[in-house]
């Protein structure tokens, strides 16, 4: 019995990693997508000028437009510490066709099933199939036959989500990127592109970021990574892939981090996600919640990206200041 659950698992990884690339193929081809493609959940909901707008792409965990509770908590203590910038939260990062899991897709039902039973964290080892369907789609934006496509597929979902906001091409107001996890790899792949289309600088917070070695780690003006030494995800990530070991010294991380654009902060003893996790408002380090703490070095971050020369800050939250990371 247990040969046989293992094999079929083992089957269904290989069936699941083959097919994998098959959504980012379709959207390059036309196959599907183009509904999803003309319009977002967002349209309409325009805001006044910004200084800043910053784009979320969540972790792995992520299954539908609809955010999880720690992640609209650490969405919201952003846009109150950064009143003048426009925080877009809406991006499916692991969906080319942006379909979310449990909408139009053939096992649309059976990932309705799933989110249900994570929201109440039940059936932890079913429910991590989410992850894992996701992980996938991480694996095929890094590999170098399919992550221009999934770079330009997640370029024009950001570029739709921030016009939606507001956004005007061309007018040299800075965009950030915030990618948690494998968020931060598509946020990598669609650098490059986003750069073009946007004309404006660009920079990345890499939230526990797991990550090749990317050609948009050049195109980047600033990169802030959150990384706590009692989470191993990253250093695993780093190991798995060779571009960014210290042995190669053209590689583009090692220039990144050369050219000093590169800022490592350990906000303390958090994990990698779930409880205790760094957007954990429930744990607490120094009288503060891991939520709050991470909020505050990534506010702070932001805030020295919207006025470099000093003349704007992050507003205090429940009576703490934040403070500039830099």
């Amino acid at each position: 019995m247990i040969v046989a659950a293992v094999s079929f698992v083992l089957v269904a990884l290989t069936v699941s990693l083959l097919l994998a690339p098959l959504e980012a193929l379709g959207w390059w081809a036309g196959w599907f997508g183009e509904e999803e493609r003309a319009a977002t959940p967002s349209d309409g909901a325009r805001a006044p000028a910004a200084e800043l707008y910053v784009v979320y792409l969540d972790g792995i965990a992520k299954a539908g437009y609809v955010n999880y509770r720690d992640v609209e908590g650490f969405l919201g203590r952003l846009q109150r510490a950064l009143p003048r910038a426009v925080v877009v939260g809406d991006v499916l990062p692991y969906a080319p066709t942006r379909r979310g899991l449990t909408e139009g897709r053939p096992l649309a039902r059976f990932w309705r099933r799933m989110l249900e039973l994570k929201l109440r964290g039940e059936r932890p080892v079913l429910t991590f199939s989410i992850n894992v369907r996701n992980l996938l789609q991480v694996l095929v934006a890094s590999d170098k036959r399919y992550a221009a496509l999934y770079g330009r597929a997640a370029a024009d979902a950001i570029v739709d989500a921030l016009l939606a906001r507001g956004y005007v091409p061309g007018s040299g107001t800075p965009v950030a990127l915030i990618g948690y996890s494998g968020g931060a790899q598509v946020a990598l792949v669609a650098t490059p592109y986003l750069k073009r289309r946007l004309g404006a600088p660009l920079s990345l917070v890499s939230l526990a970021g797991v990550m090749a070695d990317e050609p948009g780690m050049l195109e980047l003006e600033r990169v802030l990574h959150i990384e706590s030494r009692r989470d191993r995800i990253p250093r695993l990530g780093r190991l798995a892939f060779p571009g960014l070991w210290p042995v190669w010294p053209r590689s583009r991380f090692t220039r990144l981090r050369r050219s000093g654009r590169l800022e490592v902060v350990d906000p303390g003893p958090m994990r990698h996600n779930g409880r205790e996790s760094y957007l954990d408002d429930g744990a607490f380090l120094g009288g503060r919640s891991h939520q709050e703490l991470t909020s505050a070095l990534v506010a702070g971050f932001l805030a020295s990206l919207a006025a470099p020369r000093g003349g704007y800050a992050a507003s205090p939250e429940d009576g703490t200041a934040l403070t500039a990371v830099a």
